[in-house]
């Protein structure tokens, strides 16, 4: 029956998309699931975006609202966590409009093949130095200021795909791009962190 709500139990076993369809039918309990399911991933990614706990919790928030209030336009079946993100991306860079404060890091020209790594595989390739447990904590704040810092561009491709762990269609997706423009953004972040990353000895 149309609008009929989701038994109390069990909600976890339904698809995003048979999710979608009950919210769409205002069932209210449909969209609470898909909230919990999502919520951890887009606020985690709005902190590292934002690099404010407050306006990231806040932005998450506006984030789940904007998707109830257009679920309507949702019409790209199996990728509703890629619509999320288009959502959440674009609630970020609302925010940081209103104190716009970004950084050029130019390219490091020896570092070509930083562009075909990722973050992870780069940092995971730091941990046989003796300082590497010492230099985590300071390593991740680093990292962290220097995203939020970042021409969104880049900043978009690289927390997607090297921290959130997207695909290059989902960012693209998410981006409202092509892979191949997801590609060459990635490459280019890439090689720009980890050059300002290997000039304050973060990485070799």
């Amino acid at each position: 029956m149309a609008g009929t709500a989701l038994p109390d139990k069990g909600w976890d076993g339904f698809s995003d998309e048979e999710l979608i369809e009950k919210a769409k039918q205002k069932d209210k309990n449909a969209f609470t699931t898909l909230y919990k399911r999502h919520k951890g991933r887009i606020f985690s990614y709005l902190f590292r975006y934002i690099g404010d706990y407050q306006k990231a919790e806040d932005l998450m928030i506006e984030t789940f609202l904007n998707a109830y209030t257009n679920l309507d336009k949702y019409a790209e079946r199996g990728l509703f966590l890629s619509w999320l993100y288009r959502i959440a991306t674009n609630c970020a860079k609302k925010e940081l409009r209103k104190n716009w404060n970004v950084i050029e890091i130019p390219i490091d020209k020896t570092s070509e093949r930083d562009g075909e790594q990722s973050l992870s595989e780069k940092i995971g390739d730091e941990r046989s130095r003796p300082d590497y447990n010492a230099r985590q904590s300071e390593l991740k704040e680093f990292l962290e200021k220097i995203l939020s810092r970042l021409k969104s561009k880049y900043k978009d491709v690289l927390l997607l795909c090297d921290v959130e762990g997207l695909s290059y269609e989902e960012a693209a997706k998410a981006l409202n791009v092509t892979i191949k423009v997801v590609s060459m953004r990635l490459m280019r972040g890439r090689r720009m962190l980890f050059g300002l990353l290997r000039k304050h000895g973060y990485v070799v």
